[in-house]
């Protein structure tokens, strides 16, 4: 029964917290936000035994209104009415805004424009947040020698933006510029009045946890005191980031080194002059193009020595396995040849032993015809 009794005034509680820190966030014509809260309790086994929840039988609630600025932070009551004009003036002036510029820039002396950042970076008061570089190398599958490039991201200070881009803006050729604006004032101001609400809460969880008696109230208190502190440990991490986010600017810079700058302004030509540039920049590229050819197959010569090498090796075993079987096979054509020369001579040799036989019994039996003639 007094446990019910204690989640029910808690409640309550709440209640009233939430609703004072709702006007305040919502205070725009908003006039006096004051009410007295009396809790009286009657009867036998009532938990407080007939006194007020509070030391005082009339409590004000005059939450403020957090007005934000760069400079601190403002305190208007809620006892005194709020012109609809002059709150939505201090809004407007007071606004959280989340800036951030990218930035993409040309150089031709890549070392001494990363130098010459860096230490506008510094004397603005500013700090990189992120850095990336690639130093260039020919050792990849290109022909040519690698251009030079990073991508930094740098915080500055919001109030010295504009002169930090002006002035970064010098340190080359600005091919690409884009800003962005976000406002997170609305999220803050939820955020704070969040964060309110819980504060409120925990002055009156303190206040009934002084006054508990039963383990399991303290206890109930203790966890929810737990569960409220967390809250607001969050919500001021959450301030905190905004505040960092809006204070310091974002500032994103690609930086390419290049061996002809881009033109910023591109003036009108005669089809004369267009003529001229033209075969002007085409001869130039050939010019780089023939001397970059050679000069990579000088310093490349190592390994196309190299190259040859390994290519020539099977080249000469395949020569040589082809020159075995090719002479393999000649001698074996040759001693066919050979034999069947030799049994050819021996056909021969056997036709005309035949055929001296076959002349001489014809001579033979011709004598003995005449003979007996």
């Amino acid at each position: 029964m007094k446990n019910k009794k204690l989640i029910k005034k808690l409640s309550l509680a709440s209640a009233i917290a939430a609703t004072a820190v709702s006007l305040c966030a919502c205070s725009s014509g908003a006039n006096t936000a004051t009410a007295d809260y009396k809790y009286e309790m009657a009867g036998a086994g009532d938990y407080y035994d007939a006194e007020p929840m509070y030391a005082e039988e009339n409590v004000a609630y005059t939450d403020d209104y957090e007005a934000y600025d760069e400079g601190g932070v403002g305190v208007q009551s809620l006892s005194s009415p709020i012109n609809e004009n002059q709150a939505s003036a201090s809004v407007a002036k007071n606004r959280k805004l989340i800036k951030t510029v990218d930035l993409s820039i040309e150089t031709i002396n890549y070392d001494e424009t990363i130098a010459n950042l860096k230490q506008r970076i510094e004397s603005f008061g500013g700090y990189i947040e992120n850095e990336y570089s690639y130093n260039g190398s020919i050792y990849n599958n290109s022909s040519k020698k690698q251009n030079k490039y990073c991508n930094i991201t740098v915080r500055v200070p919001d109030d010295s933006l504009d002169a930090f881009i002006s002035d970064v803006s010098g340190i080359g050729n600005v091919t690409q510029k884009t800003t962005s604006t976000q406002d997170v004032t609305l999220n803050y101001v939820d955020t704070e009045s969040k964060k309110q609400m819980y504060l409120a809460e925990q002055e009156s969880l303190l206040d009934l946890l002084e006054h508990a008696e039963t383990v399991e109230d303290i206890a109930y208190l203790t966890e929810r005191l737990t569960e409220v502190r967390y809250n607001i440990e969050s919500m001021e991490s959450s301030l905190r980031l905004y505040d960092d986010l809006v204070d310091y600017a974002t500032v994103n810079f690609n930086i390419n080194e290049v061996q002809v700058l881009t033109p910023t302004v591109v003036a009108e030509k005669t089809p004369t002059e267009e003529l001229k540039e033209g075969f002007k920049t085409s001869l130039s590229d050939v010019l780089i193009g023939t001397r970059n050819f050679f000069m990579n197959l000088i310093i490349r010569s190592p390994y196309i020595i190299r190259g040859l090498i390994c290519l020539a090796i099977p080249v000469l075993i395949i020569f040589i396995i082809v020159r075995i079987i090719i002479a393999s096979v000649k001698k074996k054509h040759k001693k066919d040849y050979e034999n069947y020369k030799a049994m050819k001579e021996d056909k021969k040799e056997v036709k005309d032993s035949k055929e001296a036989k076959d002349s001489k019994e014809s001579n033979e039996t011709k004598e003995i015809k005449e003979s007996k003639e």
